[in-house]
């Protein structure tokens, strides 16, 4: 990957000239995208995402997310649990002056220490209150937005909480209060029972899943393995799609680079594309660390 430098004139300018072209682009929708990202449904929420959704955990530059906008990327993907809230601050300054025209995704969870009573009986449903509610406030606030696009409940294992009436009752209350728009659930691939459980209640609007071109990835943090049963995944995706739930793919680079074919050489973009040109896939997350990264990532959409 070519290293890129720019420097903070040559961003700013580059960046408004994005930012006008953007609005220029402007749809009936009052979304906007750069000529080559053409939006997407996320299942029948009503929101129109870009393909490529900025991954945003491993950020520490306002600029860089500024950057992709600029480049007619609208969906952005943090959370409450990254860098102990830090980066939905950062992601909160950087979408500060285009708040309108981004997306926003974002994530809580109930952690075990919060839930004393295991989620049972009234003192559970009341620690699941409790929690959920400090959580999302408390992202409200850093994201300094007055309503969450997307709210994942995060990294889902077990089915009695996230189908748990007081964890259903609280989505449904932030939705129709209009605090979120849709909500949905994250969860890695050793619980499947998860999307099909969804699958027939039809609950969560979108789901966050990893989905590349291997079928496995080594977590770059924890360097945990994790492979699944590729076919049954798809299975299971084309059904959520076909039922009007909007899939996130995350983990979409980890299973290293991609070629089509031999007179391609490989890239981390021709693995993005391989996830996107699966047709149940709304958006792709990507975390992008520099700016040839947003430039790699977006060349896969012209091709």
């Amino acid at each position: 990957m070519v290293k890129r430098n720019i420097t903070r004139k040559k961003f700013l300018a580059t960046a408004l000239a994005g930012v006008a072209g953007m609005k220029l682009l402007q749809g009936s929708n009052g979304i906007t995208g750069s000529a080559y990202t053409r939006l997407r449904d996320a299942g029948k929420t009503g929101i129109k995402v870009s393909p490529i959704c900025f991954g945003a955990p491993r950020t520490t530059e306002e600029s860089l997310i500024k950057y992709a906008l600029s480049k007619g990327i609208n969906f952005i993907d943090t959370g409450r649990g990254y860098s102990n809230g830090k980066n939905e601050e950062l992601v909160g300054r950087a979408v500060s002056g285009s708040r309108s025209a981004t997306v926003i995704q974002s994530k809580i969870r109930l952690d075990a220490k919060e839930l004393p009573s295991g989620g049972n009986g009234r003192k559970g449903s009341a620690e699941i209150r409790e929690a959920l509610s400090s959580k999302f406030e408390a992202s409200l606030k850093a994201l300094n937005t007055d309503y969450i696009d997307i709210m994942l409940y995060h990294d889902a294992m077990e089915e009695r909480l996230l189908f748990h009436p007081e964890v259903m009752k609280f989505f449904d209350e932030k939705k129709n209060l209009g605090l979120i728009k849709a909500q949905g659930f994250s969860a890695h691939n050793e619980y499947l029972s998860l999307h099909d459980r969804n699958n027939r209640e039809k609950f969560y609007d979108i789901i966050m899943v990893p989905f590349n071109h291997k079928g496995s990835f080594i977590h770059s943090v924890s360097g945990r393995f994790s492979e699944w049963d590729q076919n049954r995944l798809i299975e299971l995706l084309s059904e959520a799609g076909e039922k009007g739930i909007g899939v996130v793919a995350m983990k979409t680079c980890s299973g290293g680079k991609y070629s089509p074919s031999p007179d391609i050489e490989p890239g981390y973009g021709e693995a993005v594309k391989w996830v996107l040109d699966h047709p149940f896939i709304s958006s792709a997350a990507v975390a992008m660390a520099n700016f040839s990264q947003v430039d790699e990532n977006l060349s896969c959409l012209t091709r």
